[in-house]
Protein backbone atom coordinates (compact mmCIF):
# COMPACT_ATOMS: atom_id res chain seq x y z
CA UNK A 1 0.00 0.00 0.00
CA UNK A 2 2.78 2.36 0.93
CA UNK A 3 4.60 1.53 -2.28
CA UNK A 4 1.49 2.17 -4.37
CA UNK A 5 0.98 5.52 -2.64
CA UNK A 6 4.58 6.53 -3.38
CA UNK A 7 4.18 5.46 -7.00
CA UNK A 8 0.97 7.53 -7.33
CA UNK A 9 2.65 10.52 -5.71
CA UNK A 10 5.66 10.28 -8.01
CA UNK A 11 3.41 9.99 -11.05
CA UNK A 12 1.41 13.05 -9.95
CA UNK A 13 4.58 15.07 -9.39
CA UNK A 14 5.96 14.07 -12.77
CA UNK A 15 2.66 14.88 -14.51
CA UNK A 16 2.56 18.26 -12.74
CA UNK A 17 6.09 19.09 -13.83
CA UNK A 18 5.46 18.33 -17.49
CA UNK A 19 3.19 21.34 -18.16
CA UNK A 20 5.71 23.63 -16.48
CA UNK A 21 8.49 22.37 -18.72
CA UNK A 22 6.27 22.87 -21.77
CA UNK A 23 5.37 26.40 -20.62
CA UNK A 24 9.05 27.28 -20.21
CA UNK A 25 9.74 26.12 -23.74
CA UNK A 26 7.04 28.52 -25.02
CA UNK A 27 8.77 31.58 -23.51
CA UNK A 28 10.90 33.25 -26.20
CA UNK A 29 14.61 33.49 -25.57
CA UNK A 30 15.68 37.01 -24.61
CA UNK A 31 18.14 38.10 -27.28
CA UNK A 32 18.09 41.88 -27.49
CA UNK A 33 17.79 44.41 -24.66
CA UNK A 34 18.25 48.16 -24.79
CA UNK A 35 18.20 51.04 -22.34
CA UNK A 36 16.97 54.62 -22.57
CA UNK A 37 17.78 57.46 -20.21
CA UNK A 38 14.35 59.07 -20.13
CA UNK A 39 15.56 61.91 -17.91
CA UNK A 40 18.10 62.88 -20.58
CA UNK A 41 15.37 62.72 -23.21
CA UNK A 42 13.24 65.07 -21.14
CA UNK A 43 16.11 67.51 -20.64
CA UNK A 44 17.89 67.34 -24.00
CA UNK A 45 15.14 67.34 -26.60
CA UNK A 46 14.35 70.75 -28.07
CA UNK A 47 10.86 70.58 -26.60
CA UNK A 48 12.30 69.59 -23.21
CA UNK A 49 14.73 72.52 -23.21
CA UNK A 50 11.91 74.89 -24.19
CA UNK A 51 9.70 73.50 -21.43
CA UNK A 52 12.50 74.03 -18.91
CA UNK A 53 12.87 77.67 -20.01
CA UNK A 54 9.11 78.18 -19.73
CA UNK A 55 9.15 76.77 -16.21
CA UNK A 56 12.06 78.99 -15.25
CA UNK A 57 10.20 82.05 -16.60
CA UNK A 58 7.04 81.12 -14.70
CA UNK A 59 9.05 80.64 -11.52
CA UNK A 60 11.03 83.87 -11.98
CA UNK A 61 7.87 85.87 -12.58
CA UNK A 62 6.22 84.44 -9.48
CA UNK A 63 9.39 84.85 -7.44
CA UNK A 64 9.61 88.55 -8.39
CA UNK A 65 6.01 89.00 -7.25
CA UNK A 66 6.80 87.27 -3.96
CA UNK A 67 9.90 89.34 -3.37
CA UNK A 68 7.99 92.59 -4.01
CA UNK A 69 5.29 91.61 -1.51
CA UNK A 70 7.92 90.49 1.01
CA UNK A 71 9.72 93.86 0.75
CA UNK A 72 6.45 95.69 1.21
CA UNK A 73 5.65 93.55 4.25
CA UNK A 74 9.11 94.12 5.71
CA UNK A 75 8.76 97.87 5.18
CA UNK A 76 5.36 97.87 6.91
CA UNK A 77 6.83 95.90 9.80
CA UNK A 78 9.72 98.36 10.25
CA UNK A 79 7.29 101.26 10.02
CA UNK A 80 5.11 99.70 12.73
CA UNK A 81 8.14 99.14 14.96
CA UNK A 82 9.17 102.77 14.59
CA UNK A 83 5.69 104.15 15.34
CA UNK A 84 4.59 101.56 17.93
CA UNK A 85 5.21 103.81 20.92
CA UNK A 86 3.12 106.62 19.38
CA UNK A 87 0.09 104.45 18.53
CA UNK A 88 -2.82 103.64 20.77
CA UNK A 89 -3.12 100.03 21.90
CA UNK A 90 -6.15 99.48 19.64
CA UNK A 91 -4.34 100.92 16.59
CA UNK A 92 -1.23 98.83 17.37
CA UNK A 93 -3.30 95.63 17.55
CA UNK A 94 -5.11 96.56 14.32
CA UNK A 95 -1.83 97.05 12.43
CA UNK A 96 -0.31 93.87 13.89
CA UNK A 97 -3.35 91.93 12.62
CA UNK A 98 -2.93 93.54 9.18
CA UNK A 99 0.74 92.49 9.15
CA UNK A 100 -0.19 88.94 10.17
CA UNK A 101 -2.83 88.81 7.42
CA UNK A 102 -0.28 90.11 4.89
CA UNK A 103 2.23 87.48 6.09
CA UNK A 104 -0.39 84.74 5.64
CA UNK A 105 -1.20 86.04 2.13
CA UNK A 106 2.50 85.98 1.27
CA UNK A 107 2.83 82.38 2.45
CA UNK A 108 -0.32 81.43 0.49
CA UNK A 109 1.09 83.09 -2.63
CA UNK A 110 4.34 81.19 -2.17
CA UNK A 111 2.50 77.87 -1.91
CA UNK A 112 0.41 78.71 -4.99
CA UNK A 113 3.56 79.50 -6.97
CA UNK A 114 5.16 76.21 -5.94
CA UNK A 115 1.99 74.31 -6.81
CA UNK A 116 1.70 76.05 -10.18
CA UNK A 117 5.29 75.24 -11.09
CA UNK A 118 4.97 71.62 -9.95
CA UNK A 119 1.71 71.14 -11.89
CA UNK A 120 3.10 72.77 -15.02
CA UNK A 121 6.25 70.66 -14.79
CA UNK A 122 4.18 67.48 -14.38
CA UNK A 123 2.04 68.29 -17.43
CA UNK A 124 5.03 69.12 -19.61
CA UNK A 125 6.94 66.07 -18.42
CA UNK A 126 4.01 63.75 -19.07
CA UNK A 127 3.50 65.19 -22.56
CA UNK A 128 7.15 64.70 -23.50
CA UNK A 129 7.35 61.30 -21.76
CA UNK A 130 4.40 59.99 -23.79
CA UNK A 131 6.06 61.09 -27.03
CA UNK A 132 9.40 59.57 -25.95
CA UNK A 133 7.64 56.33 -25.07
CA UNK A 134 6.04 56.11 -28.52
CA UNK A 135 9.39 56.73 -30.23
CA UNK A 136 11.09 54.12 -28.04
CA UNK A 137 8.45 51.61 -29.13
CA UNK A 138 9.02 52.51 -32.81
CA UNK A 139 12.80 52.10 -32.51
CA UNK A 140 12.44 48.86 -30.54
CA UNK A 141 10.18 47.36 -33.22
CA UNK A 142 12.49 48.51 -36.03
CA UNK A 143 15.56 47.03 -34.33
CA UNK A 144 13.90 43.88 -32.95
CA UNK A 145 14.57 44.90 -29.36
CA UNK A 146 12.56 42.71 -27.00
CA UNK A 147 12.97 44.73 -23.80
CA UNK A 148 13.78 48.40 -23.25
CA UNK A 149 14.75 49.37 -19.72
CA UNK A 150 14.69 52.86 -18.26
CA UNK A 151 18.21 53.84 -17.34
CA UNK A 152 18.60 55.35 -13.90
CA UNK A 153 20.91 54.82 -10.98
CA UNK A 154 18.15 52.93 -9.18
CA UNK A 155 17.23 50.52 -11.97
CA UNK A 156 20.30 49.86 -14.11
CA UNK A 157 23.64 49.70 -12.35
CA UNK A 158 25.63 48.97 -15.49
CA UNK A 159 24.96 48.54 -19.18
CA UNK A 160 27.37 48.58 -22.06
CA UNK A 161 27.01 51.82 -24.07
CA UNK A 162 26.10 49.75 -27.14
CA UNK A 163 22.70 49.07 -25.56
CA UNK A 164 21.86 52.75 -25.02
CA UNK A 165 19.25 54.13 -27.44
CA UNK A 166 19.00 57.55 -25.78
CA UNK A 167 20.84 59.59 -28.44
CA UNK A 168 18.82 58.02 -31.25
CA UNK A 169 15.59 58.68 -29.37
CA UNK A 170 16.50 62.36 -28.81
CA UNK A 171 17.42 62.87 -32.49
CA UNK A 172 14.25 61.18 -33.73
CA UNK A 173 12.13 63.09 -31.19
CA UNK A 174 13.49 66.41 -32.43
CA UNK A 175 12.85 65.40 -36.05
CA UNK A 176 9.29 64.24 -35.39
CA UNK A 177 8.27 67.01 -33.00
CA UNK A 178 10.18 70.05 -34.30
CA UNK A 179 8.14 73.23 -34.09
Amino acid sequence: MRRALSLCLATALFAGAAPAATAQAAVPKLEKIAIVDVQRCLMETKEGRKAKKDLEKTFAKGQAKLEAKAKKLESSFRDLQAKASMLSEAELIKRQKELMRSQAELEQLSMQLQEEVVNKEALLTEKIYNKVSAIVKQVALEENVQVVLVRSELTVLYATPKLDLTNRIIVRYDKQHAK
